[in-house]
């Protein structure tokens, strides 16, 4: 009968702490999943705020300008020479400019794509997250529960290989988060 009543208030205290430790995740998922949501609009806002034509792009409709000298041969010194300036430009130019907008706007859709797969990937990794910490505390419980130290061994390596693999996943997520920025980045220049 003690053993029941000691089994009974062991099983009660674990579904209490497990339900606590459930609301504590799905609040920490669900701010994290916000906070993955403002990234993401903050990254495709860049992403399309960013400049279609560059500084660079500009010095295309510069003018070429020679300066030439022309005298005769032996004469190079003499008062006879000519100095001439000659400027030109070319009309292709203009298409080079246009073809520079075409390829920036492709360039624009397929950053802003690429950051809301990202996005995607991170919030499928947050679920996973959260599933292996609810798995992790499970686990731990259980070991606390066990009398026997082999068996209890046998299940902290298990917890230990969870733990790892919780390891695995937060930086994987911050690779991607990373990327994200780098996506910005490289179109912002």
């Amino acid at each position: 009968m003690r053993n029941k009543v000691t089994y009974s208030i062991l099983m009660a205290s674990l579904f209490i702490y497990s339900f606590g430790l459930y609301a504590e995740e799905i609040n920490g998922r669900e701010r994290e999943q916000a906070d993955l949501k403002k990234t993401v609009a903050a990254a495709k806002a860049r992403i399309n705020s960013a400049d279609t034509y560059q500084w660079k792009d500009t010095l295309r409709f510069l003018p070429e300008i020679s300066v030439s000298r022309r005298s005769p041969y032996n004469d190079a010194t003499s008062e006879e020479t000519e100095t001439y300036v000659s400027a030109s430009i070319s009309l292709s130019q203009f298409y080079d400019v246009a073809d520079i907008e075409e390829q920036r706007e492709i360039i624009k859709r397929k950053a802003a794509r690429r950051v809301e797969s990202l996005g995607y990937s991170i919030e499928k990794l947050i679920e996973r997250k959260y599933l292996v910490i609810d798995q992790l505390g499970k686990l731990k419980q259980m070991i606390k529960s066990i009398e026997d130290p082999l068996e209890a061994a046998n299940w902290q390596n298990r917890a230990d290989q969870l733990q790892l693999q919780l390891n695995e996943i937060l930086i994987e997520i911050e690779q991607l988060y990373a990327e994200i920025e780098y996506t910005c980045v490289e179109v912002e220049r």
